[in-house]
């Protein structure tokens, strides 16, 4: 058969007729860039997506700047989710083969975004923009990323504009309601997620963003059966290999669980594994033998907290009845606002580190101890909002009577923009093995001044008094409108309002910490009893 026979039946639709078709051409033509372009279209129309990114990947290798191959390796990549591999595809041939069109600025825009480069993507999305304006995907990635970017406003005008143009596609009533959500109108945002659910059942995003929604209006209950379909959202959550699903327990009333081993296992970050790993004394309290499947970080403190507690190692072999993910815990045991199990702590460090711990912060006895940490994880999708800058925290170190501790752990990349005396600001966080020196550390302080990241919880889960600088659009578990925490006695929120300068909020903290400082050691640093 010929290249031109292979052309047409690749048209058709016939893949597997046209793949031989090519495979003749090149045994004519062994160096032939269109032949090989028209097997990698044949085999990717089969579903051998592999192959034909290694077919395409040859083609530039043969003909380097060859404008269909490397369109078609970009748009294969993408598909594959391969971001970091299509991302300097699309820019070569955005900057230097002239293909400027709204698709390639949509995709590019997209792997950028992917790769945490938020400014990049949403001007690739604008140009986009400036090329079509009715061009709805721009409109909805645009607003999907703005609201990270705290252009709460501009994620709702896009957002808007994308529902103009389609009310009756999902995706744009779904952001929609994601924008709502991020501007904390509830209301509102539930009424719309659930019309995207009305235009698309079973959509995995709105249902998740409904749960988020009600959970953060403090309405739990119905929260916590919504927040059962984020599974269906693979991207975010996985089941562990072990999952078997007739063994997922369904809580105590539809399954009893005295006398049965049952595994609790971390699917989501450090934080939801300390909030959550509470309910491990109500599982003991029905009788079950709790075995705990968590990142190897946080064992210590697990172990050192509930000794009955086995926590698996890595390569250990799980026999047990029962599995339940720890977030599923919640919702398991029916938990509204008035019924979270909430002592004052419910995590201790290792009884073994503490010595030392104590030996480490004892040239600062007399002093006022403060843990300060200014940023989440990079990766984390409202990192940008909820991160706060350290020069802004960089006065604390200059309080008189006051010694400043960073519990700043791992990447801080742009919110460590200031250089501050190390002797004001003691690092000790390289010699943390795990969470048990974390715990122990944070133990000896007075209060920690924190961002919402995994210390926030940490700190509160110790019954040590935290102190929680929240962005506008703060998660779920902080609720609106209140200073206290449900679920930790000693944690004190301070909200920044929207539109309102770091600056203004990290003020109001300072003035309560020196209110608090004049009456210190007194209860006044301890806890809130604002409850809302």
């Amino acid at each position: 058969m010929t290249f031109a026979e292979g052309g047409a039946l690749l048209a058709a639709g016939r893949f597997h007729e046209a793949r031989a078709a090519f495979v003749q051409a090149l045994q004519r033509e062994p160096q032939s860039v269109p032949a090989r372009i028209g097997l990698a279209q044949a085999l990717a129309g089969g579903g051998d997506k592999l192959s034909a990114t290694a077919w395409l990947t040859d083609a530039c290798r043969i003909a380097p700047g060859e404008p269909t191959a490397m369109q078609l390796l970009a748009d294969l990549l993408l598909a594959q989710r391969q971001y970091a591999q299509a991302a300097p595809i699309y820019r070569e041939l955005l900057e230097r083969l002239g293909l400027r069109n709204r698709a390639n600025l949509l995709h590019a825009g997209y792997c950028l975004e992917q790769a945490g480069k938020l400014d990049g993507a949403a001007q690739h999305y604008r140009d986009a923009l400036a090329l079509d304006a009715s061009f709805l995907e721009a409109h909805v990635d645009l607003a999907g990323i703005l609201w990270r970017m705290e252009d709460f406003e501009g994620s709702l005008a896009h957002a808007q504009r994308a529902v103009q143009l389609a009310p009756d596609h999902p995706y744009a009533v779904r952001i929609l309601g994601t924008a709502l959500l991020n501007l904390n109108r509830l209301d509102e945002a539930e009424r719309v997620l659930r019309q995207a659910l009305d235009l698309q059942p079973g959509f995995a995003l709105a249902q998740l963003d409904l749960a988020f929604t009600l959970l953060l209006a403090g309405r739990l209950q119905e929260g916590w059966a919504w927040y059962e379909h984020r599974w269906r959202d693979t991207e975010r959550v996985r089941r562990p290999a072990f999952y078997v699903p007739h063994a997922e327990w369904q809580g105590a009333r539809q399954q009893p669980v005295a006398g049965q081993d049952i595994a609790v296992y971390a699917e989501q970050g450090l934080g939801d594994v300390i909030q959550a790993i509470r309910y491990v004394p109500q599982l003991e309290a029905l009788g079950a033998r709790v075995h705990c499947v968590i990142q190897p970080e946080l064992v210590p403190v697990v172990q050192a907290s509930f000794p009955r507690v086995h926590c698996l190692a890595p390569g250990e072999n799980l026999q047990v009845h029962v599995h339940a993910a720890l977030m599923e815990l919640p919702g398991r045991f029916d938990t509204a606002l008035a019924t979270i199990p909430a002592p004052v702590s419910y995590l201790q460090s290792p009884e073994q580190r503490r010595p030392a711990w104590r030996e480490r912060l004892r040239p600062a006895e007399g002093r006022f101890k403060l843990g300060l940490c200014w940023s989440g994880a990079p990766g984390q999708v409202n990192n940008r909002n909820r991160g706060v800058p350290l020069s802004l925290l960089e006065p604390f170190t200059r309080l008189p009577g006051v010694q400043c501790y960073s519990l700043q752990k791992g990447d801080a990349a742009g919110f460590t923009d200031a250089e501050v005396d190390a002797a004001r600001l003691v690092d000790l966080t390289p010699e943390w093995r795990d969470f048990g020196d974390s715990a122990a550390m944070i133990e000896q302080l007075d209060l920690v001044v924190t961002v919402d990241t995994v210390i926030a919880h940490l700190a509160g889960a110790l019954g040590k008094p935290v102190w929680i600088l929240l962005p506008p659009n703060a998660d779920w578990r902080w609720l609106l409108e209140r200073e206290d925490s449900p679920w930790y006695p000693s944690a004190r929120l301070f909200r920044r309002g929207f539109g309102e300068p770091r600056a203004v909020q990290v003020g109001r903290v300072m003035a309560a910490l020196q209110q608090g400082l004049g009456n210190w050691p007194a209860p006044a640093l301890e806890r809130n009893t604002t409850s809302p």
